[in-house]
């Protein structure tokens, strides 16, 4: 498929319709906000093409602005040293860009990876202190399709939060902002900051080694054999994580000339995995970081073996057995301490990170003119998204290696034989 070509058309800071009251001025960050580093979290969603798709952006931009009033934070800037956010109503960057081709083209013509930055917002790296948590990007294909890139920062919202916050804003677009509920951001005073952990963990990664993203399609057929490989008795989010860590491995033997230590890192929600009482509709990051080692001495390489001590290390740290609020902080903080440490401190451990979007609302995200037909992500530091189809019979695997790991994953018999 030729590269589809994108033009910037405009680009504004979008602030809340409502100014922000001054008693809600300062956002304390929670000890998860603290331990994550700055970077940012991509959702890309695709809709077919409809009429009238430049007046869609009017529209857009005010039910933005509507829908800024309840996630205020978003238009706020992050003050790091002191761990909060200043809710002043700077805004939220909202670009529109006009992309030469047909969205059907790119979505069922290959959708090739490195096309997918054009449809999001302003590269990171800003200072945080200056840069918009938020910023997205309005992609009008000449087809009548739309694009909408949402970029979001990592310190203030995790996955569930940030698909929360694109369903209200599709709500307020499609109905009113009275039909979106009110979300709470009362984590950091539930789960307070600590003066004994980092205040902003550097992002890990090698300067100036080139990052590939790349898609690999997993239909439920192919799940199914795997789940019968493995055993039968695992789920199917181990079995599939158990089937990329085992690829991870096999690129880094190739690269090291032999078999290392290696650390599997998977996000878990904890919104519906602790007996602590929080709000459901809590806005922000409140995840802990489930770790599986493989150790090269032990023998254990398989798809069964590997499935199962995943699920085996969810089994054992099971959050819901902390009963209150320090006792899950230490828990939280532990699991990002090992990880980061073993990352950034040990050379002779690979550490891999695979984050499953599977089960959130994906879908949902309606604005007036049908739900997306498709979404992705993209990435600009090591890690693998894993995000159902629309019709739920497959998961895509966005995988984001350096240059060389990509190429040795690639050639890996499993993936080969089970993805497309």
């Amino acid at each position: 498929m030729a590269p589809m070509k994108s033009q910037i058309l405009s680009k504004k800071l979008v602030k809340p319709s409502a100014p922000t009251p001054r008693h809600l001025h300062k956002l304390k960050l929670s000890i998860m906000d603290q331990l994550i580093p700055p970077t940012y979290l991509n959702m890309i969603f695709y809709y077919s093409p409809g009429e009238k798709s430049r007046e869609r952006c009017v529209e857009l931009e005010k039910s933005l602005s509507d829908t800024l009033t309840e996630f205020y934070p978003l238009a706020g800037r992050l003050a790091v040293e002191d761990l909060l956010v200043d809710c002043t109503d700077e805004g939220v960057e909202f670009s529109e860009a006009q992309v030469c081709g047909r969205i059907a083209d790119f979505v069922h013509g290959g959708s090739m990876a490195e096309q997918l930055d054009q449809f999001l917002p302003w590269e990171c790296g800003a200072d945080p202190a200056t840069a918009p948590l938020a910023a997205v990007q309005i992609n009008l294909f000449d087809c009548g399709g739309i694009v909408v890139g949402v970029r979001v920062s990592h310190k203030v919202a995790d996955a569930f939060s940030i698909i929360t916050f694109v369903n209200a804003w599709a709500t307020a677009n499609k109905t009113s902002i009275k039909k979106v509920f009110s979300p709470s951001f009362s984590l950091g005073s539930m789960f307070p900051t600590s003066n004994l952990l980092p205040k902003n963990p550097p992002p890990s990664g090698k300067n100036g080694v080139k990052i590939v993203t790349k898609r690999f399609f997993f239909g439920r057929v192919a799940i199914q054999s795997l789940v019968v490989a493995a055993g039968g008795s695992v789920s199917q989010g181990a079995v599939l994580a158990a089937l990329l860590w085992k690829a991870l491995i096999g690129a880094a033997r190739s690269e090291h000339g032999r078999l290392r230590p290696s650390l599997l890192v998977y996000p878990i929600n904890l919104r519906d995995n602790i007996s602590i009482s929080i709000p459901g509709n809590s806005f922000g990051n409140f995840s802990m970081l489930f770790m599986e080692r493989c150790m090269p001495e032990k023998g254990k390489m398989k798809l069964n073996d590997l499935a199962g001590s995943i699920g085996n290390a969810v089994r054992e740290t099971d959050p819901k057995r902390t009963s209150n609020a320090d006792d899950l902080c230490v828990m939280v903080s532990e699991s990002f301490g090992e990880a980061r440490r073993e990352k950034m401190h040990n050379e002779r451990v690979d550490v891999h990170l695979c984050a499953s979007w599977c089960g959130l609302p994906l879908y949902e995200a309606d604005f007036g003119w049908g739900k997306p037909v498709w979404v992705s992500s993209s990435n600009k530091y090591e890690v693998i998204h894993l995000i159902e189809n629309r019709c739920g019979d497959g998961v895509d695997a966005w995988v984001s290696l350096y240059e060389n790991d990509m190429a040795e994953f690639e050639r890996d018999q499993d993936i080969l034989a089970f993805s497309s």
